[in-house]
């Protein structure tokens, strides 16, 4: 903990000003975002494939180009020009006009998975993936090879697929981001990683920002492309922070700050396998949309998906924090 103290004594001013930075531009950007979907008409229907949706009017869904502009300010301001820094953000360009697209004219299941799973392996191939894992207080090293690289997928994918799930409520998945974008911020700091703890904390002053937009009553959607856009650079930036530390507990910290949204993808596909279906087929059984039935409202819902992962987020973090 004092070495924490000390991280955050040193670089106060850069970790307010990408706060503060972050928040500024997603203060511009949302707006935008809003503006854009009205005129290309980007827009989440009440009703639509048969689907009776919570919201009453049309609303935007073009909430990814704000969380899309934010992301890409924060890393040009970091000027961290390298092949890492190149394939990470063209994967996230890569799936963010991919899920657009999606957001406007629809894609099929098949192809969702091909943009996200190119999108993560852009990531991959150019230096962003599991290498190896230091056994905790052990020298045993274990080194992936190409498994790391077909686990790095399927954990970026996970993660894109599990904010998606959760984006069912209003503020429900931007809120539970900014939140992890704090935590993992706060690990990356005692860490020492300067460089993934001003991008996260910025990250998480862009959705305090957005939030204003998208908590109940909502103006504006994540939609896919920014669901998707979260998921994946939550899921970038542990890997690169699991990558320098390497060990299993460091890994397991996301596990624990995106708790609520992970444990949700598997109880769906096994609902929805126990039940006949496809695990990929849409459904309104989520816990979101069952606490919503028994009454409780958007608001509540979303302040006790907060709590819960303000919980399992210091739970990991205390465990973090025991990793050398």
């Amino acid at each position: 903990m004092k070495e924490l103290i000390e991280f955050i004594n040193r670089n106060f001013f850069d970790i307010s000003y990408f706060f503060l930075l972050g928040f500024f531009i997603s203060s511009f950007s949302t707006p935008l975002a809003i503006f854009l979907g009205l005129k290309f008409r980007i827009i989440d229907l009440p009703k639509k494939e048969n689907r009776q949706k919570i919201h009453k009017e049309p609303i935007p869904r073009s909430g990814g180009i704000s969380i899309y502009v934010s992301i890409i300010f924060l890393f040009l301001i970091l000027q961290k020009f390298n092949l890492q820094f190149v394939g990470i953000i063209l994967g996230a360009t890569v799936l963010f006009f991919g899920l657009l697209f999606d957001d406007k004219f629809g894609l099929t299941v098949r192809q969702k998975f091909a943009v996200q799973f190119i999108s993560a392996f852009i990531a991959i191939f150019t230096g962003t993936q599991f290498a190896q894992i230091t056994v905790p207080f052990t020298d045993t090293v274990i080194k992936l090879g190409f498994t790391g690289s077909i686990l790095t997928a399927f954990w970026i994918v996970g993660l894109i697929n599990a904010i998606n799930i959760i984006d069912g409520l209003d503020g429900l998945a931007s809120g539970v981001s900014a939140i992890a974008s704090f935590f993992l911020a706060i690990t990356a700091m005692y860490k020492g990683h300067l460089n993934l703890a001003l991008l996260l904390i910025g990250l998480c002053g862009s959705l305090v920002a957005f939030l204003i937009y998208n908590f109940h009553p909502a103006r504006v959607f994540l939609g896919d492309s920014g669901a998707g856009l979260l998921g994946y650079m939550l899921g970038i930036i542990s890997v690169v922070g699991a990558y320098k530390t390497t060990t299993l507990l460091t890994i397991a910290l996301p596990i624990f700050v995106l708790g609520i949204p992970i444990m949700e993808v598997f109880t769906s596909i096994f609902r929805r396998i126990i039940h006949g279906g496809s695990p990929f087929r849409y459904d309104t059984e989520h816990i979101h949309y069952r606490l919503l039935k028994k009454g409780l409202s958007q608001r509540q819902i979303a302040l006790v998906y907060y709590l819960l992962t303000f919980i399992l987020s210091i739970t990991g973090v205390i465990l973090a924090f025991g990793v050398k």
